[in-house]
């Protein structure tokens, strides 16, 4: 990662409104006990940081009332750290304070009703709160209030051993530990100056895509139910049973929890290579099929065209990552657009599609499902059947970091910065689906009230890693 750079208060705002309307891709932004940091990734250069050191006396310029990616990032900075912002768009506070959750932002005029659809779910999902406005059955408004569980992590790992840490950062969530684990470990041996060799890389990149492959069959099951598919659901559920047990089978965890860690991979990794390439041989073949029905059902296909579109603009002010982005004509891909690991010499195609809607996203998870499924082979291929390699100490000395790898729903991106003990200063993590959330609020307007659950499980985010 670059040198940070400080700028003084009067063109520090400019500087980062300049680098989001300018070639680099917003992260989004976060603060310590001294600065504000708003970070960007370039094509060639990678993760930058533009920070700008905190003064109590004064408020900081908001930058979100003008590039909306940064309205949640700025309501935690305000609320969690103390950040006093002039000018923030959405000033209430991210999460509950003292026990509140923030009141919602409703539409008002003749004809309009609002409704109340959660914090509590049927099912075993987490709660959020969501706040409709509605004429009739279209939707003209949705505020979207999650923080029910909010764990505060961050703080909780602050003074300890930033190794001894790795186990908890891959339990942030189930569904992309494996994504965060990789940013994780990468940070850690950044600051150790340590590179793990390429048996380990291409380990890496199995256990990623077999992360990639399971959630997007969870997702596009879930999207099948959504439509009323049942059968599409049932299905693709057993799929994604199938494709958890091989996780098991290659790592040692159906989560892959800990498979990724500091310096390498756990001894359980890829132990059993040619029992996990039967394996994939097998679950591929059902998977090409149950896809071939997903997409050939004339009346799934219809309930999923033009629901929940989000334009390329829309896409782009909120700064939508994965996926979702990649559905709205956007062209970033972190494991191409600033590659990292085995991903630097294995081609890779990325999915895009351009209109924008659930079944735009559902397009752009097929297509990166074979995809995944054709790097794991190459990955498998290249590495053979030798033993991989122990895992190397690592030592981190004090600095900051950042890095960020492509989970299976976009940009994960971990901030880290140690003591000279190699404790930890401070941590923040990005999630794709902190990063998204805004946007299946966007994506709802103009739709009928009955399509929420389409349009929510398109994107199918996780709430835990919002509520880190």
């Amino acid at each position: 990662m670059p040198s940070a750079q400080t700028t003084t208060e009067e063109c520090f705002r400019e500087r980062v409104l300049k680098e989001a309307t300018g070639s680099g891709v917003p992260l989004g932004a976060y603060a310590d006990a001294e600065s504000l940091h708003y970070l960007f990734l370039h094509e060639a250069s990678g993760p930058l940081a533009l920070s700008h050191r905190c003064d109590a006396t004064h408020a900081a310029s908001a930058v979100s009332g003008a590039w909306p990616t940064f309205s949640w990032d700025e309501r935690e900075m305000a609320q969690e750290r103390g950040v006093c912002f002039d000018g923030l768009a959405d000033p209430r506070p991210l999460r509950a304070q003292s026990g509140v959750i923030p009141e919602a932002i409703v539409a008002h005029g003749e004809g309009l009703m609002n409704f109340v659809v959660g914090p509590v779910h049927a099912g075993i999902i987490e709660p959020g709160r969501f706040v409709f406005t509605s004429g009739g059955e279209t939707v003209v408004h949705l505020d979207a209030q999650l923080g029910y569980a909010h764990r505060g992590i961050e703080r909780a790992l602050e003074g300890c051993s930033a190794l001894a840490c790795a186990s908890r950062v891959a339990r942030i969530c189930g569904s992309c530990s494996a994504a965060r684990s990789l940013a994780y470990a990468r940070a850690l041996e950044t600051l150790s100056g340590v590179e793990v060799s390429a048996p380990i890389d291409l380990a890496r990149l199995v256990i990623a895509e077999l992360e990639r492959i399971y959630n997007h069959l969870g997702d596009l099951a879930a999207s099948s139910s959504g439509a009323g598919w049942a059968v599409g659901f049932a299905h693709g559920m057993a799929l994604k049973e199938e494709a958890m047990r091989l996780n098991q089978i290659a790592s040692g965890h159906r989560l892959l929890f800990d498979a990724i860690v500091p310096g390498g991979v756990s001894a359980s990794a890829l132990a059993e290579r040619r029992t996990v390439r039967a394996g994939l041989e097998a679950l591929e073949r059902r998977i090409d099929r149950y896809l071939r029905e997903l997409f050939g059902n004339a009346s799934l296909i219809s309930r999923w065209h033009g629901a929940g579109i989000v334009s390329h603009d829309t896409s782009r002010a909120f700064g939508a990552v994965g996926p979702a982005h990649r559905a709205s004509h956007g062209t970033v891909d972190v494991r191409t657009f600033s590659p990292y690991g085995a991903y630097r010499g294995l081609p890779l195609r990325v999915a895009r599609a351009s209109t924008g809607d659930t079944l735009a996203r559902c397009q752009v998870k097929r297509a990166e499902l074979l995809e995944s499924f054709r790097m794991i082979r190459e990955a498998l291929a290249v590495q053979g059947d030798a033993a991989l390699p122990l895992v190397l100490p690592l030592s981190p000395a004090a600095g900051s970091v950042v890095t960020v790898v492509e989970g299976p729903r976009g940009a994960e991106v971990v901030a880290l910065r140690t003591e000279r003990n190699g404790t930890i200063a401070r941590l923040h993590v990005i999630s794709a689906s902190y990063r998204n959330w805004p946007l299946v609020t966007r994506a709802m307007e103009g739709n009928i009230v009955p399509d929420f659950p389409l349009v929510n499980k398109s994107f199918n985010l996780c709430y835990a890693c919002a509520d880190r």
